[in-house]
């Protein structure tokens, strides 16, 4: 077995479509004859894409791909697309050949796949080809591992594939568009969005006919023209349209890969609505955009404020925002509908990008999607919710309101989801591809991950169009797991200590219980490097009355610090934080851990933890009517009293005289200030 043009051929795949210049942008894996030859001159590779497969391919062999499965399993790394990108982009050279031949019909792509690979039709059958369609999830299971950085993923999940192309879809919805199809799109989908900007995004099939009788339609390729008018292609290029408008970031200009991308948020705070903004990585403090845009980071996060940009509105929500500058591209897509949960880090509600089931969800409704989100409601959401929409007074001018929106189903909501289309596509639950296992009570994470208490073991999750047939530790369960996109929880069948093995759908998941586990010892006086302010000493010392930094924190802490913890007590009227950069916020008291019933003697519970990161205040609670400052790390203070700071100073003043301390009364002083502002 020649490996070695095949491992070639890996590298320039994941190079050319999922590095992290594609962060933020969709991927299509198009590869045609054309584009492999290109590629192998750009690379510098001694043989071409077919030859370096067939040279793994066993075409005579009853499993032809084994060896490449065995190849991917020796080459598993996170960091790293699985090692099947080379076959997999030859069955989507093969879906481009089906594509021109003049005989569309699914039935005809295993002869073109055939020829390719082994020089003959018959010889690689549909039969034979499930593996490849296995290797299509795990590699969009990849990607979406990585949210956008390595690409937004254009690979369809299983529910959303023909029945007659349940195996082949994947490779056929590569095929479809080409680079120069996708630098087109903006201007169509901006001209889509202005013809009818109400009810944007705008359902696939509705973008297909659009582009048939768009006056620039002749400037898309042949093959996508072609696939548009064909009645077996026709659906894949509705779903595609559809899923790219959802993402479209509202701007007719095509932004190139490679330019570091960020998404813009809405934030709702205190009924106000506001933005932020996300980076998927550690970026610059600031960043100083045209129109006197400027974001700043907010403490040790990936958030980061927006000043001077208007407020969300009707406008600015359904056109979709971009904002480019400053080396980095900063966006919305246009959407009228926006969805919200609990940021736990920051303490307030911001909008998401999916719905998870099981989660509290806020929905905000423009004019255009107000039938869709019933629609779904009526369909997918439990019948207890609250029916009619309401409409505040902070709320963008003919937008409503749809509060503590919980979907317990997630198959039911995709179903829902399908069916309507529109805006509601965009927010749909993320497909799953593989079975894994989630929660659980681990019992010592640093022996192992898979390592669990007896009673607490892990939910199971499984993938899109799961049949729910299981055998745990050899014992087929019966009746199968009633597969509905949501956990299903393994505790309850008395399990016991020792290992434990789970094979469902193809995957097989292994993971230990104990009662126990062996203490780690931590040394009396380790060793590291001594921190001074925000720098650290260049030599390690095991000097214990200092404090030090060790191994991974040495490079995580610099000048932000490292996150620290405050207890709170449980069942205060109100629980607020003042940090030493002028933010202030309410702390909300998390409920008890569902777990603790299943202990012989529950904890008490008169505590919570709270989470500092980056600036440090001072904890603010009314309990009986009184209020105690309780020191969260405190600073002084570092910014410039203004109006906008008056909630901070509201929150100050009352807890004013149950405080103590010079630095106490500074913040007292400061916020007398703001509110003479």
């Amino acid at each position: 077995m020649d490996f070695v043009p095949y491992g070639a051929w890996q590298r320039a795949l994941e190079d050319t479509f999922f590095s992290p210049e594609w962060d933020g942008h969709p991927v299509v894996m198009y590869v045609d004859e054309g584009e492999a030859e290109r590629l192998q001159k750009r690379f510098g590779i001694s043989v071409s894409l077919t030859e370096a497969v067939r040279r793994v391919v066993l075409s005579d062999e009853h499993r032809p791909y084994s060896a490449i499965e065995v190849y991917e399993a020796s080459k598993q790394n996170s960091e790293d697309a699985p090692a099947v990108l080379p076959l997999l982009a030859s069955s989507v050279v093969a879906a481009t050949r089906m594509a021109h031949d003049g005989n569309r019909r699914a039935s005809n792509y295993h002869g073109h796949f055939s020829e390719l690979l082994s020089g003959r039709a018959g010889v690689l059958t549909s039969a034979q080809y499930a593996p490849v369609s296995q290797m299509w999830q795990r590699l969009a299971s990849w990607q979406h591992q990585w949210g956008a950085y390595r690409g937004l993923c254009t690979i369809p999940s299983p529910g959303d594939l023909p029945r007659n192309q349940a195996r082949i879809g994947y490779a056929l919805s590569q095929a479809v568009l080409r680079g120069t199809d996708r630098q087109l799109l903006p201007k169509f989908f901006d001209v889509m969005r202005q013809r009818n900007a109400a009810a944007w995004p705008q359902p696939g099939a509705t973008l297909a006919e659009g582009v048939r009788l768009w006056d620039q339609a002749g400037k898309f390729s042949a093959a996508f023209q072609n696939a548009l008018s064909h009645p077996e292609f026709r659906p894949l290029v509705e779903r595609l349209l559809g899923g790219l408008a959802n993402v479209w970031d509202g701007s007719a200009q095509y932004v190139r890969p490679g330019t570091p991308r960020g998404e813009l948020l809405v934030r709702l705070e205190n009924r106000r609505l506001g933005w932020l903004a996300r980076f998927p990585r550690a970026g610059a403090r600031q960043y100083e955009l045209p129109r006197g845009v400027v974001l700043r980071e907010l403490g040790d996060t990936h958030y980061y404020a927006v000043d001077g940009l208007e407020l969300p509105a009707d406008g600015s929500l359904r056109a979709g925002v971009q904002l480019l500058g400053g080396g980095v591209a900063v966006s919305r897509p246009a959407s009228s509908l926006v969805v919200l949960r609990q940021n736990e880090l920051l303490d307030c509600r911001t909008s998401v990008d999916r719905f998870v089931p099981g989660e509290e969800h806020m929905i905000l409704a423009g004019p255009g999607a107000v039938g869709d989100v019933e629609a779904v409601l009526e369909k997918a959401a439990p019948p207890d919710r609250e029916r009619k929409p309401r409409q505040l007074s902070w709320l963008p001018q003919g937008w409503v309101l749809y509060p503590r929106v919980v979907f317990d189903d997630a198959v039911s909501l995709k179903e829902a989801i399908r069916d309507v289309q529109g805006a509601v596509l965009a927010v749909q639950p993320a497909p799953q591809f593989k079975a894994y296992l989630d929660g659980g009570l681990p019992l010592a994470p640093k022996i192992s991950k898979r390592l669990y208490l007896a009673g607490g073991e892990p939910d199971v999750v499984l993938p899109d169009g799961a049949s729910g047939e299981a055998v745990l530790d050899g014992q087929a369960q019966n009746p199968p797991f009633q597969a509905r996109g949501v956990p299903i929880p393994l505790w309850p069948r008395g399990l016991g200590q020792g290992a434990h093995l789970l094979e469902a759908e193809g995957n097989a998941l292994a993971f230990t219980t104990a009662e126990s586990a062996p203490d780690l010892v931590e040394l009396d006086h380790p060793s590291g490097f001594a921190a001074t302010g925000s720098e650290a000493a260049a030599f390690a010392s095991s000097d214990g009355g200092t404090a030090l930094l060790r191994g991974a924190d040495l490079g995580a802490r610099g000048a932000r610090g490292a996150s620290r913890v405050v207890l709170c007590r449980r069942r205060a009227q109100r629980t607020l934080f003042v940090a030493s950069d002028g933010r202030a916020w309410k702390i909300a008291e998390p409920d008890s851990p569902a777990w603790w019933a299943r202990l012989s003697q529950p904890p008490a519970g008169y505590h919570f933890e709270v989470e500092v990161r980056g600036s440090g205040g001072w904890i603010l609670q009314l309990r009986q009517g009184a209020w105690a400052v309780v020191p969260a790390y405190p600073e002084h203070p570092s910014f410039i009293p203004g109006p906008e700071h008056r909630a901070w100073a509201e929150a100050v003043l009352d807890a004013g005289s149950a405080g103590t301390g010079e630095l106490w009364d500074v913040f007292v002083e400061l916020a007398r200030e703001v509110a003479a502002c």
